[in-house]
């Protein structure tokens, strides 16, 4: 089977760039407490321990504009600490921020405190100040729009490392505690699972133990496609596998359709399997979701299935006697 018709059966942000930003302290930084001197400062911690994959109370959703939502989603596209959201977890991010508004010369975070909010800032200018001993507070840090900030105390528990004071009036998203440890703690946690489970409705995954569906799971990259998108273009070095997960799409080779897929179907194998370019177009015929895997990924988890993979190669020869693709 060709390529596409083979088969039928998801500001930059440094993690240490918060108030907590290791390369723009001083050498003389304290180093953090132990955790025993850490374990009577939070008690009301425990009450929101969060273990990835435990039932999530109702999200409460703010109501925004939908300039408000394009810039928060063009924000989140630039933090690495959002790329391995995927569309949903995405969407719930910009449904649960706040936004909140700081004058010039005020506090927006203060160092010592606990921190219970994450902070994504949209308009304006701050800066980070950093207090050791009895030193005066010394400015390290610049922030402005699109850098986001507070993370490692909620990630870590832990008191605030450093003061963040606007210095001009502020604008900022405001995510609180609970909601961004769920979501970022879930986000690997969740979708394993959920490509776990539809992996184990994919017939050419059958034979697999549940360890190697796990492996595959751990690597599948998804991407959102519209009606009318070329998935995979005739003539194209082949460079990954895909597997639908939602929607249809259909192989065209010289403008005939030769195949049409629907969830479970996988496509693109037959290009990386011969090193061979795309032998037909794949296109969305629908709103779809595809996962997928590079080539050397492919030929390191699916090697096993070489064999059942290539028997579309029969299907693929009957298409190319009748003219229907290239040979």
């Amino acid at each position: 089977m060709p390529d596409q018709a083979d088969h039928n059966d998801d500001s930059d942000l440094d993690l240490s760039d918060e108030e907590e930003h290791p390369s723009d302290l001083p050498a003389k930084e304290p180093t953090p407490p132990p955790p025993k001197m850490l374990k009577n400062r939070r008690q009301s911690v425990s009450a929101e321990c969060y273990t990835p994959g435990q039932v999530a109370t109702p999200i409460k959703v703010i109501p925004k504009s939908d300039e408000a939502k394009a810039s928060i989603r063009e924000i989140m596209a630039t933090n690495i600490l959002f790329q391995g959201l995927d569309k949903d977890q995405v969407q719930e991010v910009v449904d649960v921020v706040e936004e909140k508004c700081f004058p010039a010369a005020e506090n927006i975070i203060t160092q010592g405190e606990q921190g219970d909010h994450f902070y994504i800032l949209e308009a304006g200018t701050a800066e980070v100040y950093l207090k050791i001993g009895s030193d005066p507070p010394a400015m390290v840090k610049t922030y402005k729009h699109g850098d986001s900030f507070g993370e490692l105390a909620l990630l870590y528990n832990s008191p605030r490392a450093a003061t963040v004071k606007a210095v001009t009036d502020c604008t900022c998203w405001v995510m609180d505690r609970p909601t961004f440890r769920r979501i970022v703690a879930d986000s690997a946690f969740r979708k394993r699972n959920l490509y776990e489970e539809f992996l184990r409705e994919v017939p050419l995954l059958a034979s697999l133990e549940d360890s190697e569906r796990s492996a595959i799971a751990d690597v599948l990259e998804p991407k959102y496609h519209e009606p009318g998108d070329y998935i995979i273009t005739q003539g194209d070095a082949g460079d990954a596998f895909y597997l639908l997960e939602t929607g249809e799409v259909e192989a065209k080779a010289g403008g005939t359709t030769v195949m049409n897929y629907k969830r479970g179907d996988y496509f693109g194998e037959l290009a990386l399997l011969n090193d061979e370019p795309r032998k037909a177009d794949c296109i969305a015929k629908s709103k779809c979701k595809t996962v997928s895997m590079d080539r050397p990924t492919f030929k390191r988890l699916l090697g096993r299935l070489t064999k059942i993979l290539q028997r579309n190669m029969e299907h693929y020869v009957a298409l190319a006697d009748q003219g229907l693709v290239p040979k």
